[in-house]
């Protein structure tokens, strides 16, 4: 890594306390040199001096670490196998035991898009097979504006390429350039900020406990180095309810040693349940 851009780092960590040692450093001197570009500023070394002067960069440094791009139904398979193989083995096995409750947690939502993608294809099932359970729908991110617009649900038309249009006219109200997520639907989800770095527990404060039947974290994993990455997925694998299943991105990858605690529900996709 670039001095300066160690530099800027440091400075982070000891001004707002921002811990940069678990992610990639390549993403983060990526990341760096787009808010540079976007300034205008001629050098690093000047970028450092303005981030010095201006506390509010700072602020938009670290929101600028944390942007995860998405859209609606990202990965339509991986969707497509959660709707036809996962919800109906969660709901099957509520029916057995007789319980009237499905938790799930998004963990590192972003905007909120997979939090809604999840709840649509919860809520066709539900109408499809006349069923009626509770959602007791759970979403977090680090990034506090990025929660801001989940809860706001407001989403332009880069993020809708995936939705059909059948979802589209029911969970949506159009706008000239936008697209808002009805309120039926944005009060089944408590989204709330939430860092997975976090030690001292393993499922959002909101959440009481864990056992969650449904965990979703997806292209979350790849901005971390390897230590931080088991760090998270213990943490998440524990914060699962027996038989729980746990969804990540298609570009993440399960160490050996989770390969114990996690069985593959399809080869297509990154779905496991926990043994």
């Amino acid at each position: 890594m670039k001095n300066t851009h160690l530099k800027i780092l440091d400075f982070l960590k000891s001004e707002r306390n921002f811990d940069y040692s678990g992610y990639h450093f390549a993403m983060l001197e990526r990341r760096i040199q787009n808010r540079i570009i976007h300034l205008g500023s001629i050098t690093p070394e000047a970028y450092f001096e303005y981030l010095q002067n201006n506390p509010e960069e700072s602020t938009r440094l670290i929101e600028n670490f944390m942007i995860n791009v998405s859209h609606f139904f990202r990965d339509p398979l991986s969707f497509e196998l959660l709707a036809k193989v996962a919800i109906p083995a969660i709901i099957a096995s509520k029916q057995r035991s007789d319980e009237h409750s499905i938790r799930i947690w998004s963990a590192g939502c972003a905007r909120g898009e997979e939090a809604y993608s999840v709840a649509m294809l919860f809520n066709e099932y539900f109408a499809r097979e006349m069923e009626q359970l509770n959602l007791d729908f759970f979403a977090t991110d680090f990034d506090s504006q990025a929660i801001e617009k989940a809860k706001q649900g407001i989403y332009t038309s880069t993020s809708m390429k995936e939705v059909k249009h059948g979802l589209l006219k029911k969970y949506f109200t159009e706008g000239d350039e936008t697209y808002t997520i009805i309120p039926e639907l944005k009060m089944k989800i408590q989204f709330s900020i939430y860092d997975l770095l976090y030690k001292n527990s393993y499922a959002p404060s909101e959440s009481i406990f864990g056992d969650f039947d449904l965990v979703l974290c997806r292209n979350v994993l790849i901005y971390f180095n390897q230590e931080f990455q088991k760090l998270i997925l213990n943490k998440l694998i524990k914060s699962l309810a027996p038989k729980g299943v746990l969804m990540l991105g298609e570009s993440e990858v399960l160490g050996d040693s989770f390969k114990e605690k996690l069985r593959q529900i399809s080869k297509y996709a990154k779905i496991f349940e926990k043994k």
